[in-house]
């Protein structure tokens, strides 16, 4: 581990990453940005990762490599490399995406540049687990209004990717946020959380390379009972995410620091959104009455 405060710690949460953690490491440690810690955080993995991991570890003084007792679960795994954090900055990298050049450098500018911007990230290319192209779009999470309440609205709406959590995130506006919980959907909850503390900032270019494929959440997204494994390890994750999900940002619109007026149109809002969603809300309560 370096000896000095880094200025960024990028987080790697694996489980069972053996196919694809080098390279997601790799694309990390190669950044012209050099000034982070990386660690690997090993949710119990039975494959080759722990191996992978301490080489890593083994060969750049910037890599520590941590292993959990038992499976936790991803969100929790998620979870922990937060208070773990030296940096002011804080990146997750998915085990199995890759950075392109250049990712790092871009996004702590932006964020160093600009005290209002809490999170910042570039646009994304989606490949699949043999790294063919997708034909897959995010519109982002380009969120610059001055008005929290305006962000707050984009993101208790948004359906679409969260490529964004990815992003390089301020360490301190994180620990605000109750982070992620263990359903599907959690990241909405944080994104709108950290909406409320500053803005998101979009890079143009596409430093992001999102792997989907058998072994992953967006993978498995109609799969309950698999998300739930997921998410939960070796305590399954809550059912009826979606419906939790619903219920934290109205939690979130009725307490945060806006005019009574303005939270009025926020939950009005949230009330045509989770009508929007009312297929998967009754698919969530099929899963629970009918097994």
């Amino acid at each position: 581990m370096v000896a000095s405060r880094p200025t960024l710690t990028v987080g790697v949460p694996v489980f069972n990453g053996a196919t694809y953690v080098e390279a997601a490491v790799e694309s990390v440690l190669a950044q012209s940005f050099r000034d982070f810690e990386l660690i690997i955080s090993d949710n119990a993995s039975t494959d080759e990762t722990e191996t992978i991991g301490r080489a890593f570890a083994a060969r750049d003084p910037r890599v520590t490599y941590r292993r959990n007792a038992e499976n936790i679960g991803l969100t929790a795994n998620f979870n922990l490399l937060v208070p773990l954090a030296r940096g002011r900055l804080f990146k997750w990298a998915s085990a199995d995406d890759v950075l392109r050049p250049g990712y790092l450098e871009r996004c702590v500018a932006t964020i160093e540049a600009d005290p209002t911007v809490v999170l910042v990230y570039p646009r994304t290319d989606f490949v699949n687990g043999d790294g063919a192209r997708l034909d897959l779009e995010d519109p982002g999470w380009h969120l610059v209004s001055e008005d929290a309440s305006e962000r707050l609205s984009t993101a208790i709406q948004a359906g679409h990717f969260v490529n964004a959590v990815n992003g390089v995130i301020r360490t301190d506006a994180l620990r605000r946020t109750r982070l992620l919980a263990p359903y599907p959907g959690s990241d909405y909850r944080l994104m709108a959380e950290l909406a409320l503390l500053g803005k998101f900032a979009e890079i143009p270019e596409r430093l992001f390379v999102r792997r989907i494929h058998g072994g992953s959440s967006a993978g498995n997204a109609g799969d309950a009972a698999w998300l739930r494994r997921h998410i939960g390890g070796s305590r399954p994750g809550m059912r009826c995410g979606y419906w939790r999900l619903s219920g934290a940002h109205a939690l979130i619109v009725m307490r945060a620091p806006v005019p009574l007026s303005r939270k009025a149109v926020l939950l009005t809002q949230l009330a045509r959104t989770t009508a929007g969603r009312r297929r998967l809300l009754f698919r969530e309560l099929v899963d629970v009455f009918g097994s």
